[in-house]
């Protein structure tokens, strides 16, 4: 009897939303289009993957909030420079990217924050004309695509 109320409880768990979760918006028109590489997560803290998503963006172009948050960095990072903003479970960063915004400034799902600035000096792109968009949150990196486009649970047909 024990057996068949956990298996209850956790069928209910699977196809209940969470409602703590954060769903985000596209940062760009036509996202899923200018996708050019795609998140690889790593196999320990400090092995090799790629840590988020790749889009084509032209230089210049516009990048708009995925959710509401606060921005939390804006600067260089070696030698490119990367804009992350703090929602509500976590830190959504592009690179290479400028703001205009001061840290801590409030900003709304949707409203355009930042832009593809493109790097100088010694800076190659790994694909071309391309913004990196990574998520994390207090377990690491995970797939920015994932808050955007949430798997649903499947549904039997009969």
């Amino acid at each position: 009897m024990l057996k068949l109320i956990a298996i209850l409880i956790l069928t209910l768990q699977a196809v209940t939303p969470r409602q703590d979760t954060e769903y985000w918006a596209k940062p760009i028109p036509l996202f899923d289009q200018s996708i050019q590489e795609q998140f690889l997560g790593q196999v320990s803290k400090y092995g090799a993957g790629h840590r988020g998503v790749d889009f084509h963006l032209a230089p210049y172009e516009v990048i708009s909030a995925p959710a509401q948050g606060t921005l939390a960095f804006s600067g260089k990072v070696v030698n490119r420079n990367v804009v992350t903003l703090r929602t509500a479970a976590h830190l959504a960063s592009f690179e290479p990217a400028c703001t205009e915004f001061e840290l801590g400034e409030q900003i709304e799902a949707g409203e355009p924050f930042a832009y593809h600035c493109p790097p100088e000096g010694e800076y190659e792109y790994h694909c071309q004309d391309c913004v990196h968009f990574s998520a994390r949150d207090e377990n690491g990196y995970l797939s920015p695509l994932h808050l955007i486009e949430p798997l649903l649970p499947s549904v039997l047909r009969a």
